[in-house]
């Protein structure tokens, strides 16, 4: 049967306590789960700020369910937490190639270890659903990508994906965004989770590679008064009464991942699964 850790899981493990599991019909196993969700969330309160935080908890939530399965049933909660931190830093990490070395973990108190092996990346197309700014065009299909990126210079923002559509806005050099995805030579520019528009790949770069040769972010997109100024104007969300929802075939990246626990007490354990990366950047186990 194929699962899926939703956002909404995240509720339900709040509402539910290991007193109140009968009462809701939810069996041991399936408390666990839920316990683990609500472990995860706990982590990823501590990573990431402003909407990565949000990002985070998500993203730590959704990987403590995980952890809180079979994996999780030999371990205390303390290293429930520290085994789904260490599985979403190796998610977060570059894709692994088919000979990657196993991340190691191990217990700060129990000796518990484990090894956790990413697969060859693969894509994987699914129907996603994509908030936008009114005067942007609607794209059929992109690539999700939902890193941060940095403008390299001056940049028009158009609401198309093409040179001659309308300039909606402007950013300057080293103005931090997240890039939603890419269409073609374009990037879908990204402010509190909404596409505001459409900037030339060849003027962005994703921020690990300009922090890597030592450029620093000026501003970030989503923290700016963008009402302040007439070329980010238009990014003022705040002074859009509705936003147009479109359901975008997406391209997305997915891979597998392989957990070999070694409990205190010597047991064994391994569970492989799947996560893909979301339009919200976050890896859903599928």
């Amino acid at each position: 049967m194929r699962k899926k850790f939703l956002v909404s899981v995240l509720a339900l493990a709040i509402a539910a306590s290991t007193s109140g599991c009968a009462e809701l019909g939810i069996d041991k196993r399936e408390a666990g789960t839920a316990i683990g969700v609500v472990a995860g969330a706990v982590v990823g309160q501590f990573i990431g700020k402003g909407n990565g935080r949000i990002v985070a908890t998500i993203l730590g939530g959704a990987l403590g369910g995980f952890i809180g399965n079979k994996i999780g049933a030999k371990l205390d909660e303390q290293d429930r937490q520290a085994l789904a931190l260490r599985t979403q830093d190796v998610l977060n990490a570059s894709p692994a190639s088919a000979t990657a070395a196993p991340a190691s973990w191990t217990s700060s108190h129990s000796g518990a270890t484990a090894q956790i092996v990413q697969g060859q990346e693969f894509t994987q197309t699914k129907t996603v659903e994509v908030k936008r700014a009114p005067k942007i065009v609607a794209v059929p299909t992109m690539k999700l990508i939902n890193e941060q990126y940095l403008t390299k210079s001056s940049s028009n923002v158009r609401s198309a994906p093409n040179k001659s559509a309308e300039k909606v806005g402007g950013l300057k050099p080293g103005t931090e965004f997240t890039a939603v995805g890419s269409t073609g030579d374009w990037i879908l520019v990204g402010r509190k989770g909404v596409t505001v528009g459409y900037v030339n790949k060849d003027l962005v770069e994703p921020k690990a590679e300009a922090v890597a040769k030592s450029v620093k972010p000026a501003a970030n997109l989503d923290e700016m008064n963008v009402s302040a100024d007439k070329e980010t104007k238009a990014f003022d969300l705040d002074s859009i009464p509705s936003l147009p929802t479109q359901q975008v075939a997406a391209e997305t990246s997915c891979r597998p991942v392989t957990v070999s626990l070694k409990a205190a007490n010597g047991d064994t354990e391994q569970e492989q699964n799947t996560f893909c990366k979301q339009a919200n950047g976050t890896w859903e186990l599928i």
